[in-house]
Formats: C-alpha cells, structure tokens, sequence
C-alpha cells in the first residue's frame, strides 16, 4: 500500500504474495517476478467534493500547500481528511511541520 497525493497503489495480500511474471510499463516489457499491483485513481490529497448527496473524489488535488483540511492551514476537503473522520490516520502523530505556524 503506498498512497500519494493523486493516486494509490495497491496490491493484495492474502497470506501469500500475489506476483505477476511479466509487465509492461512506458512500453518497456518486464520479464520478472515481480508484486500484482494496481494503482487507484484516488491519493490522500485528491479532493472531495459533495454532490447530490455524496462525496466524489476528484480529479483535482488539495497540493502539498495548503494540503488537505487537517493539515490546518485553511486547505480543501481531501481523501486524507475522510481518513482522519474514520480514525485511519491519526493527527497526534502528524509531524510539527503541519499547521499555521509550521
């Protein structure tokens, strides 16, 4: 699992690891085992949005500054802060840098 700002990549892990034996990347074939993963449309500075009742997420991002919300320099509503809401990322253990007098 490793989230970025606009996109997250993934790869399932259900007692074993799941590996593919060749890709194709930028059109240069790989020929190796190598972990299965997908990358998600959708990172922790993807901004969200309420429309007609419900959050869509996307395309445009909340940028390393200002960031999202919990970030606390008066940001934009973000993936990241949804993860905040459902206890996933815990704030406490933000580093000192975030917040109006970083």
């Amino acid at each position: 699992f490793d989230m970025g700002g606009t996109s997250t990549d993934v790869s399932r892990y259900d007692g074993t690891l799941e590996l593919v034996f060749e890709t194709t990347t930028a059109g240069v074939s790989i020929q190796a085992p190598q972990l299965d993963i997908h990358t998600v449309a959708a990172g922790g500075g993807s901004r969200l949005f309420l429309q007609n009742g419900l959050f869509v997420v996307g395309p445009e991002s909340a940028k390393a500054h200002p960031g999202p919300v919990c970030y606390r320099k008066n940001g934009y509503l973000a993936v990241t802060d949804a993860n905040v809401v459902l206890g996933r990322v815990i704030p406490d253990y933000f580093p000192n840098i975030f917040g109006p007098n970083e």
